[in-house]
């Protein structure tokens, strides 16, 4: 199995970085592709078409008035061979060692934005209102512009940008509030736990609620049950493995704690409709 899915990272000492689409949006960018960064993709305007790309192997539209949210190791991919300025914006990435100082509060706006169990990875704004719904992206383009820009403008505003943006998040969401933030919760211990721990009564205690109470939250605020979510993040991992590493399929299999391989073949197929090794084809056709 050949490495062929690559996996970028931030040079050293450049810890963020603010890129216009339509300037850096060039052939590399278009195949699936993992990254150590978070990264939004901003999308001011778009042309009518079929203009997509991929997050987890989803495929989402590209509309204009839309903010994607890619955490560090998401796959990720560009659903077009050839880029002619269809669709404008911005490219905004930056590392944990930039952004996180022990802000408990930052930090649960960075959960709320990047969960990779987010059931809609987006938040939407008018486009023709962006400035007056993101004032400090245009100075933190213009900090970032600068021969020597200020590392601690760029990153306060870089903060406050993401308060804008949970704020804007946590609107959408409602009176679901609470039960979301008890789903970010929950998506911290199955990112700790899911390889190893399978059973719903596991996390209902870490979350000091009963099985059925916590079910009852996960169903109501993502659709899913617990041991949905527990799927979704193995098949998941078993893909992004699957595609950038080169590993076998029994190894996989070992990593996320099942009984042996044939058992993770069955559980892969019957959630994805085809093999792993089929997959693999499939993604490197």
């Amino acid at each position: 199995m050949k490495q062929n899915i690559p996996h970028y990272d931030l040079p050293d000492n450049d810890h963020v970085r603010v890129s216009r689409l339509e300037e850096k949006h060039v052939a590399k960018y278009f195949p699936t592709h993992r990254h150590k960064y978070y990264e939004m993709v901003i999308i001011r305007s778009c042309e009518e078409g079929d203009f997509s790309h991929n997050i987890d192997f989803v495929s989402y539209p590209l509309t204009a008035g839309c903010i994607y949210f890619i955490a560090p190791n998401q796959a990720h991919g560009w659903n077009t061979k050839i880029y002619n300025k269809e669709y404008k914006g911005y490219l905004l990435t930056f590392n944990e060692e930039f952004l996180l100082t022990g802000n408990s509060t930052l930090e649960q706006h960075l959960q709320k934005l990047f969960n990779p169990l987010n059931k809609e990875p987006f938040i939407e704004f008018e486009p023709s209102k962006f400035i007056e719904t993101f004032p400090t992206m245009y100075l933190l383009e213009e900090e970032y512009k600068k021969e020597t820009s200020d590392y601690f403008v760029m990153r306060s505003l870089l903060e406050t940008l993401i308060h804008y943006m949970a704020r804007l998040k946590s609107e959408s969401l409602g009176e679901m509030g609470l039960n979301c933030q008890r789903l970010i919760e929950l998506g911290k211990v199955i990112e700790q736990h899911y390889k190893e721990q399978k059973s719903v009564e596991f996390y209902a205690r870490e979350l000091e609620l009963s099985a059925k109470r916590l079910n009852e939250i996960t169903k109501e605020t993502s659709g899913q049950t617990v041991t949905q979510m527990l799927h979704k993040r193995l098949l998941l991992e078993a893909k992004r493995e699957m595609i950038s590493q080169n590993k076998t399929i029994q190894t996989i299999s070992d990593e996320l704690g099942f009984e042996n391989a044939s058992y993770f073949a069955r559980f892969f197929k019957k959630h994805e409709g085809i093999s792993p090794t089929e997959f693999i084809a499939q993604m490197f056709k």
